[in-house]
């Protein structure tokens, strides 16, 4: 159990020297919600933040749960019952194969689209409307961005700060220092930039600040990285750094951002 790990009072020290005026959001890459092993540990840590007042944002990819002829449904629900954002992760992959090494991605504008629906549907029979999106392997291109604006998404987490070290070039692959509105003829989409991962934050991600009007850390990690008691550990090192004050869901921070832009919207 997350309230079980033992912390030395030095490591939080040491990276507690962080500015905790910026908004920090933590956001979960939920793919494998439906195995019972990844479950016991979302489930114990989803409500340890919940009791406390600290609100996450699960991006669920319910392709892998129907694949594996499992039902998330109730889990889903669970998570958004104790105060957590559910938004929508997709990945682009051909068929049903979603595991390596058979698993290839399918780039196609009929792929792409047949994807984005399929998972957007799959939210919504659970009783969700999704409005935040990030992409599997942060692949998005304008059939993605327009798809996402058609479905009516409020912002979308696919681009990524650039990191201190070299990044692969695709032109798949979006960088952002600041958040950034993509308009197409039926609307817009606000375009967030994912700062690192949970690992990165505590090496560099926690000294970087996003340029524009809202500046924030959005640091994520996939559901099934709780298997592992390191990755445990540093979720619980960073909690206890961070505050209900300090972490909030990527829909307020969307918010915030069309609010300083004179806008009044609820994403």
């Amino acid at each position: 159990m997350l309230t079980e790990q033992i912390v030395r009072k030095s490591s939080l020290q040491k990276f507690g020297r962080t500015d905790t005026r910026i908004p920090r959001v933590l956001a979960f890459h939920a793919e494998k919600l439906h195995d019972d092993l990844v479950w016991n540990w979302v489930k114990p840590i989803a409500r340890w933040m919940s009791v406390r007042d600290i609100r996450a944002t699960f991006f669920v990819y319910a392709f892998r749960a129907q694949i594996a002829n499992r039902d998330i449904t109730d889990r889903v629900q669970t998570l958004a019952s104790l105060g957590h954002e559910i938004g929508q992760h997709t990945h682009f992959y051909a068929g049903t194969k979603v595991d390596k090494p058979e698993k290839v991605n399918d780039l196609s504008e009929a792929n792409i689209v047949h994807c984005l629906y399929r998972d957007f549907q799959r939210l919504a029979e659970m009783g969700f409307t999704p409005n935040g999106f990030t992409a599997g392997a942060w692949l998005v291109d304008r059939t993605v961005l327009d798809t996402l604006v058609k479905l009516g998404f409020s912002y979308d987490c696919s681009a990524q700060f650039p990191k201190p070290r070299h990044m692969t070039v695709s032109s798949y692959h979006r960088r952002l220092r600041s958040p950034e509105l993509y308009a197409n003829a039926q609307g817009e989409l606000l375009c967030l930039p994912t700062t690192c991962s949970l690992g990165e934050w505590f090496k560099w991600g926690r000294k970087i600040r996003i340029d524009g009007k809202v500046p924030y850390q959005l640091i994520y990690l996939h559901d099934y990285d709780l298997l592992s008691f390191r990755n445990r550990l540093l979720v619980s090192w960073f909690l206890r750094i961070s505050n209900r004050e300090t972490l909030k869901p990527l829909a307020s921070i969307a918010q915030d951002y069309f609010f300083k832009r004179g806008e009044v919207r609820c994403p």
